[in-house]
């Protein structure tokens, strides 16, 4: 023989009937409660009568923890009542209404659209320490959606690079009143768009570069050591590799060319206070402007150590 089933809660069944007698404090529970802390009250999931300091004193008692921000828990009424009974204020409270309580905990959604648009002001503000460029933030990797505490909602970035440009991630510490409730990382490419010099030719190593080998391009920076902004900065100079035709030019890649060249006859300034003396010398190697070189005195034959100055004129003191 099948047994029958256990009866369900009777005894709230025989409190929820028992009649409210004079003086006497009533506590109704709701069906549903929405709740925006971390803690659920009493006066969060139920109705307190009459009014009073003792309705007060009950409505503030901690009954158990609020669920994860936009999420749901159930109560049961029995078990709230067993938390307080032994509270003074409970004793000789009528309980009605609900057996079982679905408390929801609002939350604030950040979804990725959101995540996006906190890098994109983090960028923003962080503009003086960035070169001049468009910058997009792409192929990002990223929670869907984050749900937060309700509250005064901040937050701070920080890249995965000091300097930020060439980060692959950015952290973002979320603070609920300032409490820190999440670590989110976005992970991605930062790019950032701006015209830079580049070869049109083939440039062998030691090209002094002329006005038609190179153009401005559209490239990403944060993929170059240090590039180069404006043609004016490369034409003249010499490269110090080959650059081929296409590939973007770099500061690293070019020095200035020498001013004297090897075997080219100079002017040499002997120096002492306010003498100067000058003889004709011929450079042993080449020299750009401020370097010291050998340079053979013609005169005497002797090689001496002089600065260059200027084309074709180099110094020496003694």
């Amino acid at each position: 023989m099948k047994p029958s089933p256990p009866l369900l809660l009777p005894l709230l069944s025989i409190l929820l009937l028992l009649p409210l007698s004079a003086g006497a404090v009533e506590v109704v529970f709701h069906e549903t409660a929405t709740v925006s802390g971390r803690r659920v009250t009493l006066g969060d999931i139920a109705d307190i009568s009459p009014a009073g300091g003792r309705a007060g004193t009950l409505a503030a008692l901690e009954v158990a923890l609020a669920p994860a921000p936009g999420t749901d828990r159930e109560l049961q009424a029995m078990t709230v009542i067993a938390r307080i009974r032994n509270t003074p204020a409970a004793s000789g409270v009528v309980w009605r209404g609900a057996d079982r309580i679905s408390v929801h905990r609002r939350g604030v959604r950040i979804d990725r659209e959101r995540l996006k648009e906190i890098i994109a002001g983090f960028l923003a503000d962080n503009m003086d320490r960035l070169p001049r460029a468009e910058f997009r933030f792409t192929s990002i990797q990223a929670p869907s959606e984050i749900i937060l505490p309700t509250g005064d909602l901040t937050w701070s970035v920080t890249p995965s690079r000091p300097e930020i440009l060439g980060s692959s991630s950015f952290s973002i510490l979320f603070k609920v009143d300032g409490r820190t409730v999440k670590n989110c990382t976005v992970r991605g490419h930062l790019e950032a768009l701006a015209p830079v010099a580049t070869a049109t030719v083939n440039l062998k190593k030691g090209t002094v570069i002329l006005p038609d080998q190179v153009t401005m391009s559209r490239r990403d920076i944060a993929t170059l050591k240090d590039p180069v902004l404006s043609l004016d900065k490369v034409i003249g100079m010499q490269t110090r590799r080959t650059i081929y035709s296409g590939r973007a030019i770099e500061q690293r890649h070019l020095e200035q060319p020498p001013v004297i060249r090897k075997g080219e006859l100079v002017k040499i300034f002997a120096i002492r206070g306010p003498m100067r003396i000058s003889t004709t010398g011929i450079a042993a190697r080449d020299g750009r402007t401020g370097e010291i070189i050998r340079v053979k005195n013609v005169s005497s034959s002797k090689y001496v150590y002089c600065r260059v100055d200027a084309p074709g004129i180099v110094s020496v003191e003694f």
